[in-house]
């Protein structure tokens, strides 16, 4: 379920993407640029990148990635991706490796010259390349690659990055005169608390190695080319730091404080870090400057902003890292967001549109019990007529006229009971004769007829015709709970009335056995007795067996009344059921909504559940107003809910209990062409048929009606002022200005663009600091952050234009520090020496080598 409305949720935010004005301004990359991810640990990297360049870029659909890794690594979206390739390597061809070599002893399986992988790896990474030239017309220029590598610190696949990143800049470099590399490193400081020891000494190992490919007199040189021959050529680095930034990212903020969602903001920050690096540089989709920077129109000072230093410069950026030693500095950033919540608006206008058709529905009209029987047919008039149907006619009695009689003489039996002379005439004939032509044929009439098919049909026809109440009064009206006052008290009453009636009727036939025979009104002749005798015989039949009869049909009645019970028992559970299933997905809805609300974080989620319930309110009264009551409950908008709820679509009419038909929303299908395109069927199959449809139902007519109306297409700044106010004339409290909010969102974003990297004994000196907006430089918050920032700003500030009204992006960098000042680092150390002293051996070269720290 959660699944599902995730999928209407994202449905509803792409579709806010790609409305003019909204988003839609998609920034763009100038030169060709590929991922490259070294190790298992980098998978969730890679899919996550893969998605955030989708969104990001508007010629996204030109990036190369690339994902080495073990054998053993599951398959997940990367493999399926089309511009993405990933290479799985056995290093040990199945053999247990060492642990406490595993790692130098996975750097010399690497360069194994009896292996395969190494031509493999080659030809893998020249597929990659392919991809690069075939989309190369996305790009503005295809004389520089963009490759930006990412590792994991405590992943022991990281001991081959200079090797792998030296053969994919060989292999990609032979399309472009230059290839520009920058390196990623991803720490896991969060779980230093459970694995810690092994792990830490990894990412020690790997952050020692990296301070020495950063040294200026770095150099390299290894045969890792192979042609289609089998010859190796090598890969030749000159004495320079080999990536030309490093940024280490941690899913730890400076503060020390667990960063929500781990490195998910790590992620953003390569996201962004790399379009600060290659954003497109003509009149497009999207500018970068500053206050007072020159460039094309879109670059110009806005109107009323002061002026301040260039744009981003990476020369100047690389500068400011290094000290006065001359030694490479390390970078890390921060990154926030402040964005309408798309994807918690739908959701919250789902649950109150869901919950305003549900208690529009409960709402039923009171309508007196014996109105509901005589409207359900369970009225003592249509039982009656029932009964009647089900035993014989009064004209049978005339066939018992034709029972053979005894020789008895009328003026043997005129002084007798009409008891004694039914005995003296007939015997036990008449009585026989009524049991078999009558009883009997009113039981096997009571047995073949399907006592709860009328009911169930008129339920569902009642149901169809009233879709605004018809469910929940079928449910209602046969709920047999004494305290409901329904149609189902109201039936057992008419039962014990039947009751009463036939027991008056039993006594009748009492009074009637025991009178005399002469005393009855027959007609009576005299002297002829044989005809006194027919005479009493036809009225006798008429007057004691027609009131047998009656009786017969009373006993049938109250009968029918004790089926029509456990019919309307059955139709309650059926109806109860379906009632339940709307009630159950309007409670998931509202835990889903509140659940995405307060995901969305404090501020940005404030007040969406009360305001969003006042906007879904007027909408829906303003269409009601405009349109009629009945208006959502048409058969083109939410139609036959008690068919579209039905435990299948052809059980609506009955068809579980024997009856057939269909209802009009019987298919419950999603409109083509809707938000439902994005649900995947599975998901929907999976679910309870009648909550599938329903909700199908739900969120097409969500879409269609709601989800495009004014109120809910407006700027991030409107949508967060209007709900922040409200709350105002509940609580008494003045209105919240733009610029109270524009201030609170100010500090907002720099508190949540904390450097994500925990340093120790760190000085303002050996700091260098530029921070960078993303969004709409035209937009009010924007004006406003980025005067605030002149102001009195220590740093360098920028801003990358970008046609879009969603919301803001702010982007932190800062530099100038080395893997000593790395908690992380500090931390592992003692658990790497520990582990060196215990004869552990991590780096694929001599420990004494690697630059003393």
């Amino acid at each position: 379920m959660n699944e599902l409305l995730e999928q209407f949720a994202a449905a509803y935010a792409a579709r806010e993407e790609g409305l003019p004005g909204f988003a839609e301004g998609r920034s763009g990359l100038h030169y060709p640029a590929a991922f490259l991810f070294v190790g298992d640990r980098a998978a969730e990297a890679a899919s996550a990148l893969t998605e955030l360049n989708d969104r990001k870029y508007d010629n996204a659909a030109g990036i190369a990635y690339f994902h080495i890794a073990s054998a053993k690594l599951p398959q997940d979206a990367l493999d399926r991706h089309r511009q993405a390739v990933r290479f799985r390597w056995d290093a040990f061809g199945g053999r247990q490796p060492q642990e406490n070599t595993l790692r130098r002893d996975l750097h010399r399986a690497f360069l194994d010259e009896d292996a395969d992988h190494l031509f493999e790896l080659n030809r893998d990474l020249r597929r990659a390349s392919r991809m690069l030239s075939e989309n190369g017309r996305l790009f503005a220029s295809f004389d520089r690659l963009h490759l930006s590598v990412v590792v994991h610190a405590d992943d022991v696949m990281n001991v081959l990055t200079p090797e792998i990143a030296m053969l994919a800049g060989a292999v990609f470099g032979q399309s472009f005169k230059s290839v520009q590399t920058d390196l990623y490193v991803l720490v896991s400081d969060q779980e230093q608390s459970d694995s810690f020891g092994y792990s830490s000494s990894v990412g020690v190992s790997f952050l020692r190695e990296l301070d020495r490919m950063q040294r200026p007199e770095y150099a390299f040189s290894a045969p890792l080319q192979v042609t289609e021959n089998r010859l190796k050529i090598d890969v030749n680095h000159a004495p320079s730091p080999l990536f030309d930034l490093v940024y280490i990212l941690s899913d730890k903020n400076e503060r020390g404080i667990a960063q929500p969602g781990g490195l998910r903001s790590g992620y953003e920050i390569v996201c962004h870090a790399h379009l600060l690096k290659n954003r497109r540089r003509d009149g497009g989709s999207s500018a970068l400057g500053l206050a007072g920077a020159a460039g094309t129109a879109e670059d110009q000072p806005l109107e009323g902003l002061k002026t301040g230093a260039g744009q981003y410069n990476n020369s100047a950026f690389k500068s400011g890292l290094a000290g006065e030693s001359g030694r490479r500095g390390l970078a890390s950033g921060g990154f926030a967001r402040v964005t309408r919540p798309d994807r918690s608006i739908a959701l919250a206008v789902l649950y109150h549109f869901a919950r305003g058709l549900n208690r529009r529905m409960r709402e039923i009209p009171e309508t007196p019990a014996a109105e509901q029987l005589a409207r359900l047919e369970l009225d003592r008039p249509h039982m009656r007529e029932r009964a009647a149907r089900l035993a014989p006619d009064e004209g049978r009695l005339e066939d018992m006229n034709g029972i053979m009689s005894s020789s008895a003489s009328y003026g043997s039996i005129r002084r007798m009971t009409l008891y004694e002379a039914e005995e003296a005439l007939f015997g036990k004939a008449a009585e026989s004769f009524f049991r078999g032509n009558f009883e009997a044929e009113a039981q096997r009439n009571m047995v073949e007829a399907d006592i709860g098919r009328g009911l169930r049909e008129y339920a569902a026809r009642a149901a169809a015709e009233d879709a605004r109440h018809g469910l929940y009064r079928i449910a209602a009206w046969s709920d047999p709970a004494e305290s409901a006052g329904g149609a189902a008290q109201a039936l057992l009453e008419r039962m014990r009335e039947a009751m009463l009636e036939l027991e008056g009727a039993r006594q009748e036939l009492d009074r009637l056995y025991g009178g005399i025979v002469e005393d009855q009104p027959f007609r009576k002749a005299l002297l002829r007795d044989s005809q006194n005798v027919r005479n009493f015989a036809r009225y006798f039949f008429e007057t004691v067996y027609g009131l047998k009869l009656n009786i017969l049909r009373l006993e049938t009645e109250i009968e029918l009344y004790r089926r029509y019970e456990d019919a309307l028992i059955a139709l309650h559970g059926q109806y109860k059921a379906r009632v339940r299933r709307v009630e159950q997905l309007e409670e998931r809805l509202r835990r889903a909504a509140e659940y995405s609300a307060r995901s969305a974080d404090d501020y940005i989620g404030q007040n969406l559940m009360p305001y969003y319930e006042r906007v879904v309110d007027n909408l829906m009264r303003d269409a009601e107003d405009r349109r009629g009551r009945d208006y959502y409950f048409e058969e083109r908008r939410l139609g036959d809910l008690a068919a579209l709820v039905a435990e299948r679509p052809e059980d609506a009419y009955g068809a579980d209990s024997g009856a057939s038909g269909t209802g009009s929303g019987g298919s419950g299908g999603a409109y083509p062409g809707g938000v439902l395109s994005g649900m995947s069927e599975a998901g929907l199959s999976a679910m309870h048929g009648g909550e599938r449809r329903l909700l199908a139902r739900l969120t097409e007519l969500c879409a269609r009606e709601l989800l495009g109306a004014e109120p809910l297409v407006q700027t991030y700044e409107e949508e967060l002022l209007r709900r922040a106010n409200v709350a105002v004339e509940y609580e008494n409290r003045e209105t919240m200005t733009k610029e109270d909010l524009f201030r609170i969102l100010y500090r907002t974003l720099e508190e949540r663009a904390a450097i994500n990297l925990r340093l120790f004994d760190y000085t303002q000196e050996h700091r260098h600091e530029e921070k960078y907006f993303f969004g709409d430089a035209n937009g009010e918050f924007m004006r406003y952050a980025l005067n605030e920032e002149e102001t009195s700003r220590i740093y360098r500030v920028g801003y990358v234009h970008e046609r879009r009204s969603d919301g803001v992006e702010k982007l932190n960098l800062m530099g100038g520090f080395h893997i000593e000042d790395l908690m992380y680092y500090r931390n592992g150390r003692v658990y790497y020496d520990a582990y060196i002293k215990a004869g552990y051996r991590f780096h694929a070269i001599d420990a004494e080598s690697l630059p003393e720290v």
